[in-house]
């Protein structure tokens, strides 16, 4: 499950990037959002990249770790829910989790321990999370999944790597693969009007947005590249988009990138 797997969220996925490509994962992480926002999804990609044995960017997705997280079955990757009919974890089973976290891991580089609904646990539970996330050993590695991040205490939160996660973005980030589908048909077919009606909205765009959106319309190019009746225009219309990408690195205006993609819809007639 690489971090792209992980829907909206773009600032978040750049802001985790570099981490997991640098292996600087933190010890102990509290993983927010409002519930279908992907919290266990973001927690599996981290528990992943934590017990990742391979080179280079972790989860490096070949490894034998990482073959058995993504099956659900490393040993060293535990998910702490609430008990039948309790709805918070007890302080009791994170006595236990203390207890086993003081075991050393049985394959992987660390031990990754996933507790739910983090932020419904009493004080008393809380407060030996704290002792654990303060006095744990070096290889065990915490994330705290919470609806309410407030909820917990604030020296648990001090501790801790925030990751917020919202389903706002998700619907930004729809909206733009819509579009990015839009403006690959009106490409392809020529329609220079209908791609003018569909750019010019988009002037007034968030810059990384408008980023995104190239990058979504270069994939619908690169998806239709196989089966297209006019795959010459197609590869011209990617070879395009690698130009107008590399021209975002040099800080060119949106309003130019989106005028240049226009431009270039006279060009295949």
């Amino acid at each position: 499950m690489p971090l792209s797997s992980l829907e909206g969220n773009l600032q978040l996925k750049q802001q985790l990037l570099p981490r997991l490509t640098g292996r600087r994962l933190s010890h102990a992480t509290i993983v927010s959002g409002p519930e279908g926002s992907g919290t266990h999804s973001l927690a599996k990609i981290l528990a992943r990249g934590l017990v990742c044995s391979g080179t280079g960017s972790a989860p490096c997705g070949t490894c034998a770790d990482c073959r058995k997280a993504a099956a659900d079955i490393h040993p060293d990757i535990i998910t702490i829910r609430p008990e039948p009919d309790k709805k918070a974890v007890s302080v009791d089973q994170i006595r236990q989790m203390r207890a086993d976290a003081h075991i050393r891991p049985n394959e992987a580089p660390r031990k990754v321990y996933i507790l739910e609904g983090a932020d419904r646990m009493q004080g008393e539970g809380q407060n030996a999370m704290l002792k654990l996330l303060e006095e744990g050993p070096a290889y065990a590695a915490f994330i705290l999944l919470a609806r309410n991040s407030g909820a917990l205490l604030t020296t648990v939160r001090s501790r801790c790597d925030h990751l917020r996660l919202s389903t706002d973005e998700q619907v930004v980030d729809r909206l733009l693969a819509e579009q990015a589908d839009r403006l690959a048909e009106c490409w392809l077919s020529g329609d220079e009007q209908a791609m003018m009606d569909l750019c010019v909205p988009l002037e007034k765009s968030d810059r990384q947005q408008v980023v995104t959106l190239l990058e979504l319309l270069r994939g619908q190019f690169c998806d239709r590249l196989a089966d297209h009746p006019d795959r010459r225009n197609v590869l011209r219309g990617v070879q395009l988009l690698d130009w107008l990408l590399q021209a975002t690195q040099r800080n060119v205006g949106t309003g130019h990138l989106l005028g240049w993609l226009c431009a270039e819809v006279k060009g295949q007639k």
